[in-house]
């Protein structure tokens, strides 16, 4: 099994970040604000990074 990254936090209004920095929830839910993503502007992720255009499944 691998280790699932740390998952920090900078949305100090939510009831799952730990000391404005972290988040505790169960588990996230990543969204993109378009059809076709090709920046981080355009998701919730602040760490995406453009693929190879495969999907993943």
């Amino acid at each position: 099994m691998i280790d699932s990254p740390k998952v920090l936090c900078n949305v100090v209004e939510c009831k799952y970040n730990e000391a404005a920095k972290k988040c505790n929830a169960g588990s996230i839910q990543v969204t993109k604000h378009h059809g076709q993503v090709r920046t981080t502007e355009a998701t919730d992720c602040g760490t995406f990074e453009l693929g190879d255009g495969r999907e993943k499944v």
